[in-house]
C-alpha cells in the first residue's frame, strides 16, 4: 500500500509536469510567433523607411546644369552628385563632388570658413545640389547641425580663378544665398561671346581681388574678411581667346586661424589610394589591359589600377604606355610602365600639375616665381595646402611650395617623362606659347 501510494504520488507529479511542460510549449510558441510577426513588421517598417530615406537622399543629389560644359552631365539634370563634408581644421571644412569627364573621375573641391562673426565664406561652390547647400550652410553651427537660415548664412562666395569648373556654379550660389557678396580673382572672360557679370554669376561683382591683400580693385565694398584671410593673387600665361589677349589668373588665400594655403589649379598632390567618391564600375573600366578585353572582377586591386590609370588620363591627356593597338582598330592598350610613371607623380608632396606647369606657367615663368616669391617669403607660416583638385589637405609648408616652383629657373628639375608630353600636352604647349 504504500508503496504504491508512493508511485501513485510519483506519476501525479510527472503528469503535472507534463502539463507545466505543454504549458510552456505553449506559451514558449505563441511568444515565438508574436516576436516573428513583430519583426517582420519593423523589418517591413524599416525597410520602407529606408527606401523613402534613400529617395529622399537621391533628390537631394540632384541638380539641373544650366550652361553647357565638356564634363558630366554636359547640360541638363544630372542625378546622384553626392557631396561630402570634412573638417580640417579650425573653422575650415572641405566640401567634394566628383568632376567628371566621360569615365573619368576625380576630386573637386569648395572650401569654406567661418568667420569670427559667425557668417560663412565659400570657395568656389561646387554642383547646387540641396544636399551641397545644406551641407554649407551647416557649416555656420556646430558640425553636422543646420542654422535653417540661408540667406544670412552665406556672406561671401569667393572665384579664384578663371577655370569654368570653379565659378561655373557661383550663379546657383547667389540665387541661393543672394544677399553674399561676390569676391573675383582678375580676368574674368566669357566664350565665345562677350556677356555681363550680372548674366554670368547673377549680380554685380562686389571686388576684384588684383595683386594682394588691400589691392582690391573695382571695389563696391571695403573688404571685410581681410583681417582673417589674406590673398595673393598670380598672372600667369596671357594668351589670344576669342582673337583677344587674355591673362589667366589665379588667387591664393591664407586662413590665419586654420594656418592653411587654400590654392585651386597651381599645386596639386595625386593621392595612392582611391577617392571615396570615384564608381566602381567607372575605375574597372579604365583598369583594363586593352579597351576589348572583359570587365575585369571587381576587386581592390582592379579599382587601385583604375585610378592609378585615371590620374595619368587626367594628368597627361595622352600619357605614354596608353597605345593604339596595331592589329585592332580603334583599340587601345596600355603597355608596360605605366604604373612607374604614376609613381612619379603621386610620391611628390606637392606637384605643379603637368598641365598647369607646361602650358600655362611655361609662358611667363618669371610672373609665377615673384607669386610664389610672395606667398613662400615667411608671412605666411602656413601648415597645409588645400587645392580644389586631387588630395587635400597636403601637409606642406613654405618651402615645401617653393620646392616644387624650383623647375621655373631650371625645367630639368622635376622634369616629367618625355612622352608623357609628347602626344598631347607638349605640342599644345608650343602651339599656345609660339614656339
Amino acid at each position: 500500500m504504500q508503496r504504491s501510494t508512493i508511485i501513485c504520488k510519483a506519476n501525479t507529479n510527472n503528469n503535472d509536469d507534463d502539463n507545466d511542460n505543454y504549458g510552456s510549449r505553449r506559451n514558449l510558441l505563441k511568444k515565438t510567433v508574436t516576436s516573428l510577426v513583430t519583426t517582420t513588421t519593423l523589418t517591413i517598417i524599416s525597410g520602407s523607411a529606408s527606401a523613402d530615406s534613400q529617395e529622399m537622399m537621391n533628390d537631394k543629389q540632384k541638380y539641373y546644369q544650366n550652361f553647357p560644359t565638356l564634363f558630366a552631365p554636359l547640360y541638363g539634370e544630372a542625378t546622384q552628385k553626392r557631396t561630402i563634408r570634412r573638417s580640417i581644421g579650425p573653422n575650415i571644412w572641405s566640401l567634394e563632388q566628383n568632376l567628371e569627364l566621360g569615365p573619368l573621375q576625380t576630386p573637386l573641391r569648395c572650401v569654406v570658413i567661418r568667420l569670427d562673426n559667425g557668417s560663412l565664406w565659400v570657395h568656389a561652390p561646387l554642383a547646387p545640389t540641396l544636399e551641397f547647400f545644406e551641407l554649407v550652410e551647416s557649416c555656420c553651427c556646430d558640425d553636422n547641425s543646420n542654422s535653417g537660415e540661408t540667406e544670412a548664412v552665406v556672406a561671401h562666395i569667393i572665384v579664384p580663378t578663371y577655370a569654368l569648373e570653379h565659378k561655373i556654379f557661383v550663379k546657383d550660389a547667389i540665387q541661393r544665398w543672394p544677399n553674399a557678396q561676390l569676391w573675383t580673382s582678375p580676368g574674368q572672360f566669357t566664350f565665345p561671346f562677350d556677356v555681363s557679370e550680372e548674366f554670368v554669376f547673377g549680380k554685380k561683382v562686389s571686388g576684384i581681388l588684383s595683386g594682394g591683400s588691400g589691392n582690391l580693385s573695382s571695389s563696391l565694398f571695403p573688404c571685410p574678411w581681410i583681417n582673417e584671410i589674406e590673398y595673393e593673387t598670380l598672372a600667369s600665361g596671357t594668351f589670344t581667346i576669342g582673337m583677344s589677349p587674355t591673362t589667366f589668373y589665379e588667387t591664393a588665400f591664407f586662413h590665419k586661424k586654420s594656418k592653411s594655403l587654400i590654392v585651386t589649379d597651381s599645386v596639386v598632390r595625386i593621392p595612392k589610394n582611391v577617392p571615396e567618391l570615384n564608381d566602381a564600375d567607372k575605375l574597372l573600366l579604365i583598369s583594363k589591359r586593352s579597351t576589348s578585353d572583359p570587365m575585369p572582377i571587381d576587386t581592390p586591386e582592379s579599382r587601385l589600377i583604375g585610378w592609378e590609370k585615371t590620374s595619368l588620363l587626367v594628368s597627361y591627356f595622352f600619357p605614354e604606355h596608353e597605345e593604339p593597338d596595331p592589329t585592332k582598330f580603334g583599340v587601345v592598350t596600355w603597355t608596360d610602365g605605366w604604373h612607374d610613371n604614376f609613381n612619379f607623380l603621386s610620391n611628390q608632396l606637392v606637384v605643379v600639375p603637368p598641365v598647369v606647369r607646361t602650358l600655362i606657367y611655361a609662358q611667363n615663368p618669371t610672373r609665377v616665381q615673384e607669386w610664389v616669391d610672395r606667398v613662400t617669403d615667411g608671412k605666411w607660416d602656413f601648415e597645409q595646402i588645400i587645392p580644389a583638385h586631387f588630395d587635400a589637405p597636403i601637409p606642406a609648408k613654405p618651402k615645401d611650395l617653393a620646392n616644387a616652383f624650383r623647375f621655373l629657373k631650371d625645367d630639368t628639375i622635376d622634369a616629367f617623362p618625355y612622352n608623357d608630353l609628347a602626344r598631347g600636352l607638349k605640342p599644345i604647349a608650343n602651339l599656345a606659347t609660339k614656339k
